[in-house]
């Protein structure tokens, strides 16, 4: 790698403005497919799209979308085209309207490969910007669903710790509770709880990657399911019973927000998935 042209030291800290030449064998490159638009049209017509899409609001401005536990939201490292949400998203509105370039549909949030619930899209630019604003000054309002190991020592209560964020060779992102960290902060409620496992209602008051699963762990009560905070001993024993769905149990359920078209406030909710009911003899009633 040069940068500016020249040869640099290893630990050089690049500044705004220079420019850096990096050689890469061009098999690393990726092809150009010139033929994107059919291929993306045509994953409306694959059993991917029909498990995977599933649609609980549109309108002219958005489209919200209930996402099941392990999919993508968005390409990325690892993650091949045509098999994430906003994929989905794209074809779903090539088969509807055709090719539209006033219709570009672009992902206003994100929540984990293992988590399922709500995701909105914006179908253009401008909704986008207006719904960034909105998450930005916490003008939008997001519930989870969260089973979990034990119980909270209080039936309600709020978490704010400082969480620092590092990219581990082999697992990846890695969040810890970290005092020079970023700062966060989640609110829950217990709904039902048998010592053993509790349902809980989450909100969050900040977006921090990987905040809820953090903060349960951090109180003693991790998700379960939950591979990289969580306790696998006790997932081990628990997913020993093949009635209980490998997976991770957190489920954005529910948010609420003003609408970009009408200023009035929006609220959607997608139901709990099935798996969830595996819990119902689990967990007694409050």
């Amino acid at each position: 790698m040069r940068i500016n042209g020249n040869k640099t030291k290893q630990n050089y800290r690049t500044i705004e403005n220079d420019v850096l030449d990096i050689d890469v064998d061009r098999a690393e490159l990726p092809e150009k497919n010139t033929n994107e638009t059919e291929s993306i049209k045509n994953l409306a017509y694959t059993d991917f799209f029909k498990r995977n899409l599933k649609i609980i609001f549109e309108d002219k401005g958005l489209i919200a979308c209930n996402k099941p536990p392990n999919l993508v939201v968005h390409p990325g490292t690892g993650h091949s085209a045509r098999d994430t949400l906003i994929d989905l998203v794209k074809s779903y509105i090539l088969n509807k309207k055709g090719p539209d370039p006033e219709c570009e549909p672009l992902l206003v949030h994100r929540i984990d490969r293992d988590t399922s619930g709500i995701i909105l899209v914006a179908k253009n630019k401008r909704i986008l910007r207006f719904l960034h604003t909105h998450f930005r000054d916490h003008h939008i309002e997001k519930k989870y669903i969260a089973v979990c190991h034990g119980t909270p020592r209080k039936p309600a209560g709020t978490i704010e710790v400082n969480l620092a964020k590092t990219l581990e060779r082999n697992s990846g992102t890695k969040v810890t509770v970290d005092e020079n960290g970023q700062a966060s902060k989640s609110r829950y409620s217990v709904l039902r709880s048998s010592g053993v496992f509790s349902e809980l209602e989450v909100s969050i008051a900040t977006g921090r990657t990987h905040q809820i699963r953090v903060h349960l762990a951090h109180i003693g009560c991790p998700i379960v399911g939950d591979v990289r905070y969580g306790n696998k001993d006790l997932d081990q024993k628990l997913f020993a019973d093949k009635a209980v769905f490998h997976r991770l149990y957190l489920h954005a359920y529910r948010i609420s927000f003003i609408h970009p078209l009408n200023n009035k406030r929006l609220t959607l909710t997608a139901p709990l998935p099935d798996e969830f009911s595996s819990f119902e003899c689990k967990i007694a009633t409050k």
